[in-house]
């Protein structure tokens, strides 16, 4: 049974599941799921709804028009055959379609779990399995999220080895003496990021993308104090006491990380984090 208290959510999932009727009649269909901000519950007044559906085979162009046509949409783009993704527009609602054979998910799932595959896209798809709401083939659905439950130790290693080498602040030195504000906030937006991922493995939880990452730093039991205030507070001071508590927000993190990890060898980080780019004089001979 679905427990959802955001009406936002409510209606989005009883419109989704009228929509599945119409669409799992196609031959070849075996699962439809919600996905995104609605499975999650964070949907908003301004949230699509995202509908993966599971094929034995990928349906060719002709299938694809045909069930646009049942569900009487609208392209919202131009239609992009090779994309595998229907953008659609059903009574003034996005309607996102995905589709994605069974064969290609547990390929997916497989890569994560035993190929410790830490590529966002397909940690995206574990996350999006894990907080999916089943419309059909309840059954294949639940085989995936139990499988999703797993989040091996090999794996969270392998995701925090590959986005604590981006620990740096040197760059952020250099851009804000040079006042390129547009560059500088790119880094630090990156480096908050990078956190972000780190963070997700410490707390074995899947990439659900950046979109809702205040909503899911919430819910995260190990993190720095008050991280998501810091993140907020970077962009209103000055450029000097941002990068500050970055460099203290990187060091916190790397502490969890060994706290979790302490076989991990993190000299490099270190000495990453400390070089701070000096003003060059020119050598003598």
């Amino acid at each position: 049974m679905i427990k959802m208290q955001n009406p936002h959510t409510i209606w989005r999932i009883d419109f989704a599941r009228k929509l599945a009727e119409c669409i799992r009649p196609f031959e070849g269909v075996r699962a439809i799921i919600v996905a995104g901000s609605v499975a999650r519950n964070y949907a908003d007044m301004y949230s699509d709804l995202e509908l993966p559906i599971f094929w034995d085979s990928l349906p060719d162009d002709t299938k694809r028009h045909a069930i646009i046509n049942n569900l009487n949409a609208d392209f919202l783009y131009t239609y992009d055959g090779p994309s595998a993704e229907d953008q659609l527009l059903i009574n003034g609602l996005q309607v996102d379609l995905w589709h994605i054979s069974v064969a290609d998910q547990d390929a997916t799932i497989n890569a994560v779990l035993e190929g410790r595959n830490v590529d966002l896209g397909s940690l995206n798809a574990m996350d999006t399995i894990r907080a999916c709401v089943p419309l059909y083939g309840h059954e294949i659905v639940e085989k995936w999220k139990d499988q999703a439950q797993a989040y091996p130790e090999s794996l969270a290693q392998q995701m925090i080895q590959e986005h604590i080498s981006s620990f740096r602040i040197a760059e952020l030195f250099i851009l804000a003496s040079r006042d390129n504000p547009t560059a500088f906030y790119r880094q630090l937006s990156h480096l908050h990021q990078e956190v972000f991922l780190v963070l997700l493995a410490l707390n074995r939880r899947y990439f659900p993308t950046f979109k809702w990452l205040f909503r899911v730093l919430d819910t995260m039991t190990v993190k720095p104090k008050n991280i998501d205030q810091r993140l907020r507070q970077a962009f209103k001071v000055p450029y000097s006491e941002a990068i500050a508590d970055t460099q203290h927000l990187l060091e916190e993190t790397l502490a969890l990380v060994e706290l979790q990890f302490p076989y991990l060898d993190t000299a490099q980080v270190h000495r990453q984090l400390k070089y701070t780019r000096t003003e060059h004089l020119e050598p003598r001979l």
